[in-house]
């Protein structure tokens, strides 16, 4: 009775959403009334190719939009970037997000996905010529204008991989690995962000200050590269050799993403996976129409701007915040790698338990931030030094679960919010998602922008907006109101007058009807 009451449910609503004078040209639907099984629908394995693919692309756009934060204390020392460079080389990754988010659905919906990707990995091969050419021609004097000039373009590629996610998981996985698939993407993107506090601090030593007794090695040098220390300190040649190799590992990166989606990355695959894949979605400006009265749709996405987009602000400006703190850079890289490195089996994990529990994501979803919010206040109460003494242990373990916890309930999030927009197209769900999370990191970096807003002695204090957002959102997310559309469409068979026109001539190619 529950289940096909909720179908009626979804039923009527969006009978409701077509029933204007222009239903037809909104949602594009046929007048067949063909019964299709679930039988018809399977997985290729051509998605495990694509889900690398698109893995790859948002791994290296989190790379380089956060390559200069961990190296910043020597880019200061070396090159004389100050904090505000840095930052605002950081600014330009939500900023110019902003304008790709916004027209990736519309592109899509005019092109197709194929169109999209390959001329998001072109940008991305692009910002990598770019940084081949401060590397070869372009003295590094103009490193800082190539630099943002190549962020910027990161930034606008950044949509892609950000907004693009549930629309790979619905239409190339099983209703069983959506969640899981969209675990493994946000568990890459997350491993692109934690990619630069390792490998930037070893390629770019930190320079040791104040010393008293240098040891003498072999051609005058005193490289300690065990220690991640240089003694040496006015070897500016062997520093500007480092920033090339650098730069080098960043142009090759970004010209792969290219490589990977021009070799096959088809729009959709030649089957279906699923019932809800092909059933009709409504267009951009009806979706944006039904998305206004979508209350639990908003409230995910502020629980995921209040928690994740918070915590990318925080992370981008990691570096500078520890620095405050006591805590050295390396020590704050090695911090940041090694919380996002470890969310990578917990996003996939997560992923796996809220596919089998797929009813009760809320208790997931509620009590995984909880366990977030426990574990940040203790990482806080200990740097800011609450506790005495200071224990180096315990702001490990503790920073390190709380990145995990609440990094982890990303996909339940995504997830919950195609559920709760349904039939609006995972696209324009997706794009509205990280809008608002762009839109809290943007908040959050624009602080360190504003000259005499916060003091040297008063960065610090960014931890407790951290850990205050963390609350607030998981108060939030109790409120959240449970709703599983796509699950009671994929439970069930589907006329050919539910798909819309492109999955209806799909079907037709690969046979079924």
């Amino acid at each position: 009775y529950f289940i096909q009451s909720n179908l009626s449910m979804a039923d009527n609503e969006r009978q409701r959403l077509i029933t204007d004078n222009s239903s037809n040209e909104h949602l594009h639907r046929t007048s067949h009334s063909q019964v299709i099984s679930r039988e018809a629908f399977r997985a290729t394995p051509a998605r495990w190719y694509i889900l690398f693919a698109f893995c790859y692309m948002g791994m290296i756009q989190g790379f380089i939009g956060n390559a200069w934060g961990p190296v910043a204390a020597v880019m200061k020392n070396r090159f004389d970037w100050d904090d505000g460079r840095t930052s605002l080389l950081a600014l330009w990754v939500p900023v110019a997000f902003v304008p790709g988010a916004i027209m990736f659905p519309w592109v899509t919906e005019w092109t197709n996905m194929r169109f999209v990707v390959v001329g998001n990995g072109a940008l991305m091969a692009i910002a990598g010529a770019l940084k081949i050419l401060s590397v070869t021609v372009i003295p590094l004097s103009y490193l800082i204008i190539t630099s943002h000039i190549a962020h910027i373009i990161n930034g606008v590629c950044g949509a892609v991989p950000f907004s693009g996610v549930m629309y790979i998981t619905v239409n190339w996985f099983p209703t069983k690995e959506r969640i899981v698939a969209t675990g493994l993407i946000m568990a890459t993107l997350n491993t692109g962000i934690a990619i630069p506090f390792l490998l930037g601090p070893h390629i770019i030593p930190e320079p040791q200050e104040n010393l008293t007794s240098p040891i003498n090695l072999p051609f005058s040098r005193n490289y300690h590269f065990l220690d991640n220390v240089v003694e040496e300190d006015h070897d500016q040649a062997f520093f500007e050799q480092r920033l090339r190799y650098y730069l080098w590992i960043q142009a090759v990166s970004m010209i792969l993403c290219f490589v990977f989606v021009i070799v096959y990355f088809p729009s959709r695959p030649q089957f279906a996976p699923t019932a809800s894949a092909v059933t009709a979605r409504l267009d951009i400006m009806q979706g944006v129409k039904a998305l206004l009265k979508r209350g639990n749709f908003w409230l995910v996405c502020t629980v995921y701007a209040l928690t994740s987009g918070v915590f990318n602000g925080y992370g981008l400006t990691f570096d500078v915040i520890m620095q405050r703190c006591n805590i050295s850079m390396k020590t704050a890289g090695n911090l940041g790698f090694v919380g996002l490195l470890a969310s990578v089996p917990t996003n996939i994990l997560i992923g796996t338990l809220a596919s089998v529990f797929s009813r009760h994501q809320k208790r997931m979803n509620v009590c995984i931030l909880a366990m977030g919010c426990i574990c940040f206040g203790l990482f806080v109460a200990e740097i800011e030094e609450w506790i005495s003494p200071r224990s180096m242990g315990a702001i490990w373990a503790s920073y390190v679960l709380a990145t995990m916890f609440i990094t982890g309930v990303v996909p339940i999030l995504f997830d919950m919010s195609a559920e709760s927009s349904h039939p609006v197209s995972e696209e324009l769900s997706s794009t509205v998602m990280v809008l608002g999370n762009q839109f809290m990191c943007l908040i959050f970096t624009v602080i360190l922008q504003i000259p005499n807003l916060l003091s040297d002695s008063d960065k610090d204090k960014l931890n407790y907006v951290m850990l205050g957002s963390s609350i607030f959102a998981t108060i939030l997310a109790a409120f959240y109101r449970s709703t599983n559309v796509r699950l009671l469409i994929d439970a069930q068979s589907v006329t050919v007058e539910q798909l819309d026109t492109r999955s209806v001539q799909q079907i037709r190619n690969a046979g079924i009807m």
